[in-house]
């Protein structure tokens, strides 16, 4: 099968400064999303790939076709890639068919009523809408007109560059979701760059955890979250507290946490656990049944459903606990804090 889209070696910058080191990635289907702080490198990527940027070195292969080779690049507008930007960049003085029409061709925008009415009931708008202007239309709508766009000439692969990232969570989500659903139906597979944790892992069938211009994993969300390969990424992708421990026997780590069972077994040593925040339990010091590690509150991060609570143990570690809305200390409370279920071990080196 052959991949929609393949990066070797890819590396790219600005003057004298490198940006992207040496990538490497394969999207075969569906939506991989690259994730990472802002700085690593996730638009010059995309940028590299669309033909914005040029790279310096590797290539870059669309459907079968090289458009990256070294410093040799194919056009922008012949790599047959679909491209949403973050704002939608929608033209303001065209309306919403003559701007879905626009990605087509020349030769067929004269007969392009067909196709604009297929990409209307593709990316989940009314009929009715495509004589409107992209002002009158709310910020959810405009990205999936700029995707209908997008999608209009056949694309094998469709570059979303933090499209969401202007809408407010419950129609982030929606729309999310919505081009998932549209890009699954166009047989279109997806680059979709964002800082956001949730929507990398909510949406996305791959993920690329990257930091200074390096690939750190490349997996499943699932796996991504559940089994990090470095603890950079741990610390990143939900924000795991990093303790130091030794492993005592292949299977358990002692640590100022107490005796925790390993993921996965490993040689007795030091080691750095990753411990999320879901997996710290904290009770009052006072309680009757309380045991654990000693600490104190530091502060509250309040979300209304839960809140992030962080502490610092007595021995002198501070950990991000998240707790019900309807269970949270006070700053300055004692507590003790325990773990639930099994945490991942890094060297410690």
């Amino acid at each position: 099968m052959t991949a929609a889209l393949e990066i070797r070696g890819l590396e790219a910058g600005y003057g004298r400064t490198s940006v992207l080191r040496g990538l490497d990635l394969v999207v075969t289907e569906g939506v991989t999303a690259i994730l990472g702080p802002s700085g690593c490198g996730k638009t010059t990527l995309l940028r590299s790939v669309a033909g914005f940027v040029s790279p310096t070195a590797g290539t870059v292969t669309v459907a079968g076709t090289e458009v990256v080779t070294g410093r040799r690049s194919m056009p922008a507008r012949l790599r047959g890639l679909g491209y949403v930007p973050q704002d939608g960049a929608l033209f303001p003085h065209l309306d919403v068919a003559r701007n879905i029409a626009f990605g087509l061709p020349r030769g067929e925008r004269s007969d392009s009523g067909a196709r604009v009415a297929e990409m209307l009931e593709l990316v989940e708008l009314p009929a009715e809408m495509a004589g409107r202007y992209p002002h009158e239309l709310s910020g959810g709508q405009q990205q999936r007109v700029a995707l209908a766009r997008a999608l209009a000439p056949r694309p094998k692969v469709v570059l979303l560059d933090e499209p969401f990232s202007s809408l407010d969570a419950s129609l982030r989500e929606d729309t999310g979701r919505a081009v998932v659903r549209a890009l699954n139906a166009a047989g279109a597979a997806a680059l979709l760059v964002t800082h956001d944790q949730g929507e990398a892992l909510s949406l996305a069938d791959q993920v690329a955890v990257m930091m200074a211009g390096s690939f750190l994993q490349v997996a499943s969300p699932t796996d991504i979250y559940l089994t990090p390969a470095d603890p950079r990424v741990a610390s990143f992708l939900g924000h795991a507290s990093l303790v130091d421990g030794e492993v005592i026997n292949h299977t358990e780590a002692r640590c100022a946490l107490g005796l925790l069972p390993l993921r996965a077994a490993r040689e007795p040593g030091a080691v750095r656990l990753a411990v999320r925040a879901e997996q710290i339990q904290i009770r009052p010091d006072s309680a009757s049944d309380a045991d654990g590690a000693p600490a104190e509150v530091v502060d509250i991060s309040f979300y209304g459903h839960d809140a992030t609570v962080r502490v610092r143990l007595d021995s002198g570690e501070e950990l991000a606990a998240r707790t019900p809305a309807t269970s949270v200390p006070a700053p300055g409370d004692r507590v003790r804090v325990g773990v639930v279920g099994d945490v991942v071990a890094f060297s410690a080196t």
